[in-house]
């Protein structure tokens, strides 16, 4: 038999459930509430050449990103790019895809975090059943991808869950800045999802790239104990 006080812990315990799943558990959510949110970033500047490959202004970008999520979001659970070693068409010709992916390296080496990048860039029907998992329903997931497939994630998942598809706006194609957001809850009911339209802020940095670090001459080397 339980008790008033008990039957009162127990409710109360069920009731912020909702709170305490969103600490980031990738263990299954059961009948829990729970919210996942998926947080899109595009690739950087790429190159006028194509390549599959970023540009310094790009290089800059990826390098300024580990702050900004940081700052946003805190330290993702799953970091998410296309596969590089499949080839794209980019201008004319076919390249190995690298632009998410060296995107998104310094935000995951700031992270120490490894980048799951077992899906090619158009696969994303199976990249939707792999985020649609119950291991990813408490997650905070990071994904760095080609902005249309974005769109394309983005409108299905909210078509999935009954949300609002006019929320998700068209990117366009000089646009590298925007972040979307998309958090789905899964508890009493029907599950929930809301979209939010944010920017990184990394529009104005140089096109430049960094100046290489320089190696030290054999004059600057410490002496060597040669035997």
């Amino acid at each position: 038999m339980i008790s008033h006080r008990s039957f009162v812990i127990l409710l109360l315990s069920t009731a912020t459930l909702c709170w305490i799943s969103p600490a980031m558990s990738l263990s299954p959510p059961g009948e829990e509430c729970s919210e996942q949110t998926l947080i899109f970033i595009r690739h950087a500047e790429k190159s006028a050449e194509g390549f599959g490959q970023i540009n310094c202004q790009g290089l800059n970008r990826s390098l300024a990103l580990p702050s900004v999520i940081k700052e946003k979001f805190g330290k993702p659970d799953v970091i998410f790019a296309p596969n590089p070693t499949r080839k794209k068409a980019d201008l004319g010709n076919y390249y190995y895809y690298l632009r998410p992916l060296a995107t998104i390296e310094p935000t995951a080496i700031h992270f120490n975090m490894p980048i799951n990048t077992r899906f090619g860039q158009s696969e994303t029907e199976w990249f939707i059943h792999r985020l649609s998992s119950e291991r990813y329903a408490n997650a905070k997931i990071l994904i760095s991808w080609a902005h249309r497939e974005i769109i394309n994630i983005a409108r299905t998942l909210m078509t999935t869950f009954n949300g609002d598809l006019s929320q998700i706006p068209h990117w366009e194609n000089d646009d590298f800045d925007s972040i979307y957001i998309l958090k789905i809850t899964r508890g009493d009911g029907a599950p929930k999802i809301t979209f939010t339209h944010d920017h990184q802020g990394l529009n104005e940095l140089s096109t430049s790239c960094p100046e290489p670090a320089s190696h030290p001459t054999s004059e600057l080397l410490p002496e060597q104990n040669l035997r």
